[in-house]
């Protein structure tokens, strides 16, 4: 509820700033598309600080977005010489390098290799199938390749498991057996994540959950009951 009262509130605060700026411009003031050329990167800070006041868990991504706007900001205000979109890739990768070093993650110590995942792929793919009495999550890596990983089988704590998930130009399956309870969120760059699971009915109260936190660059991460 927070982070839909943050965003709305955003949403309609942009709205605004920019109803005014045109009132200015119409009543003689200075040129709005001019204005908007110099100062869009304030939006992506505002956007950072939003996610930053509304986030419970990492701060990480919230950080960068800020750091990124502030970059963009002293370019198209002239504070660093150079075109803006000299900087953008360099920017990209440096924050996706960031965010993947600083993200926090369960404590690798902890978890027990026969009841956790562990797989990273480069240019191939791997199905890894885990039928864990006491599934504690872990981590999946996918760099032009493909990861399938069958939890069907497996079973999970109250207290739930948490997965790292990570694919670059590639794609990672989780495929999931009904009754979890799916929290996927995570970094989208020209990627994304989507839980695809469908339950015939509400979900207990108690039931477990999968938390899935996903880093996508040019690629996909999915959840789902079937191949």
């Amino acid at each position: 509820m927070a982070r839909e009262l943050t965003g709305r509130a955003l949403i309609g605060l942009l709205l605004v700033l920019l109803g005014a700026l045109l009132l200015i411009q119409t009543l003689g003031g200075p040129d709005v598309g001019q204005i908007i050329s110099d100062w869009w990167p304030l939006a992506i800070i505002a956007i950072g600080l939003a996610q930053l006041a509304a986030s419970r868990h990492t701060r990480v991504g919230p950080a960068i977005l800020i750091a990124v706007g502030l970059v963009f900001l002293a370019s198209t205000t002239g504070l660093v010489p150079g075109s803006i979109w000299s900087l953008f890739w360099p920017l990209v990768l440096i924050a996706i390098g960031l965010f993947v070093i600083l993200r926090r993650g369960p404590r690798r110590a902890s978890l027990d290799p026969a009841d956790a995942v562990s797989s990273f792929v480069i240019f191939g793919g791997n199905d890894i199938v885990n039928r864990s009495e006491d599934f504690q999550g872990g981590w999946a890596t996918a760099l032009f390749g493909g990861i399938t990983l069958d939890l069907r089988q497996a079973q999970l704590l109250p207290a739930g498991a948490t997965l790292d998930v990570y694919t670059a130009f590639g794609g990672i399956d989780i495929l999931v057996p009904r009754g979890w309870n799916i929290a996927i969120s995570g970094l989208p760059i020209f990627g994304g994540y989507e839980d695809k699971t469908d339950q015939d009915g509400p979900l207990p109260p108690d039931a477990p959950t999968l938390t899935v936190n996903a880093v996508c660059l040019f690629g996909g991460v999915t959840v789902k009951h079937e191949r």
